[in-house]
């Protein structure tokens, strides 16, 4: 009776069991899901660049591992002992190594490893060598609901041992003659910073055939409102100033030396006429006149001196090595400049003055070219304008020419254009 009591009340206390389950199943959290997958926490590879080597060749070992680093859990590897300094591989010896750095792609986190080896010993000869297994230690840090990381136990991860031949083809135990390709994280930032180098190469390509295109669409739109400008095949307005200024100075050269004379009058009459024609915006007459050798003379006058013919003509080189000559020369007067100085007036208050010099140095070089002259030479008549003035305002007219051949330069004077259009742009929009 009393062991029949027994078995029933065991009975009873399975059924209420099993009925407890059925009304409070588990927490789903302590279920495991069908789409959880176990993960290793850590994982790793050892790559052996040679697998047959002499004695004393040097060869590379790769070890790359892979440790999962997540929010709630992270693999904390004890990486001193991977050191090239600390990581024992006897017979081998570690001559040196490097870490990559490190790549992480999802919940892994991967750091490798580059060793280089060697063994030296007459007693290796014809043998396979092992390299010894290799002992990983690492804990597991857990984090729940973003606290406080618990470390958990150490534990370790063994890489299994592999042989080296010495002297031979490949070792006893190889069981595919191909070696695998001797990539590492290196390789693949160099590659990085290739990609990097040319992708901005092509992003500065792009910029510069963007803006010549815009260039030629900016071109195309002005030709086809027919306001394109038309360029003439001739010397650069910069040139003709440059070869201007450097007969003023030529001039005031000539006259502290010997005082002033008819010709250095015509002379700087001729390129103060040249000076005020490009102030004002005004067309220079240039004439081919043919090629010239270094040093030629031209109607009496040395090209190179820069010094004008007896036409009031000023030479200056064109084409390659300066084979041809062109001739500069403007028929601008004192009363052509007075008339345009109201409109340089309304266009610009800061030009003024610079035309106002040209036109008083026109007045006094024309003056003492076509006036009365004192006695002098028939030959050579002296000027009756008295010197002091003509070297005053040859003076001003050379500073005045020295700020002109910096405007006229072909990229300052596209700057200005753009500023002035600017600034008009702006004053219409303000007083809209």
């Amino acid at each position: 009776m009393r062991h029949r009591a027994r078995l029933r009340n065991g009975f009873l206390a399975a059924g209420l069991t099993l009925a407890f389950d059925a009304v409070w199943p588990a927490p789903a959290a302590a279920q495991p899901g069908p789409d959880m997958v176990a993960v290793e926490a850590m994982q790793c590879w050892r790559r052996i660049a040679s697998h047959a080597v002499h004695v004393g060749e040097r060869f590379d070992m790769v070890l790359t591992c892979a440790v999962v680093d997540t929010e709630t859990a992270r693999v904390a590897p004890d990486l001193a002992w991977l050191e090239p300094e600390t990581l024992g591989v006897s017979p081998f010896e570690v001559l040196d190594g490097e870490r990559y750095d490190d790549v992480v792609r999802g919940p892994r986190r991967f750091f490798q490893y580059r060793y280089a080896l060697r063994i030296i010993g007459e007693d290796y000869f014809g043998l396979d060598v092992e390299l010894p297994p290799l002992e990983l230690r690492y804990r597991i840090e857990r984090s729940i609901d973003g606290g406080t990381a618990t470390e958990g136990r150490e534990l370790a991860y063994v890489l299994p041992p592999e042989s080296v031949r010495v002297l031979s083809l490949v070792p006893a135990t190889a069981v595919d003659i191909r070696e695998l390709p001797g990539e590492t994280f290196g390789d693949v930032e160099a590659r990085l910073f290739r990609a990097n180098l040319i992708g901005i190469a092509a992003t500065a390509i792009g910029v510069a055939a963007a803006g010549v295109l815009l260039l030629g669409m900016v071109r195309a739109r002005r030709e086809w409102r027919g306001v394109a400008a038309v360029r003439e095949d001739g010397v650069a307005a910069w040139r003709v100033a440059r070869t201007t200024l450097r007969e003023l100075r030529a001039v005031r050269d000539a006259t502290t030396a010997q005082g002033w004379t008819g010709d250095l009058v015509a002379r700087a009459l001729a390129a103060l006429r040249i000076a005020a024609a490009l102030a004002l915006g005004r067309p220079v007459v240039q004439q081919t006149g043919g090629a010239v050798g270094h040093g030629t003379a031209v109607g009496g006058t040395a090209v190179d001196g820069a010094a004008v013919d007896p036409e009031g003509r000023l030479p200056v080189r064109r084409g390659l090595f300066g084979r041809e000559t062109v001739f500069l020369s403007s028929a601008l007067t004192e009363r052509d400049i007075h008339r345009e100085l109201p409109r340089v007036r309304a266009e610009s208050e800061e030009g003024a003055p610079a035309i106002e010099t040209l036109r008083a140095g026109l007045a006094s070089f024309a003056a003492a070219r076509y006036g009365s002259v004192s006695e002098a030479p028939a030959d050579n008549p002296a000027p009756a304008v008295p010197a002091i003035d003509l070297t005053a305002d040859l003076d001003a007219g050379i500073v005045v020419l020295q700020s002109l051949q910096v405007e006229l330069f072909e990229p300052i004077r596209r700057a200005s254009r753009l500023y002035r259009n600017w600034r008009q742009w702006a004053a219409n929009r303000w007083r809209s």
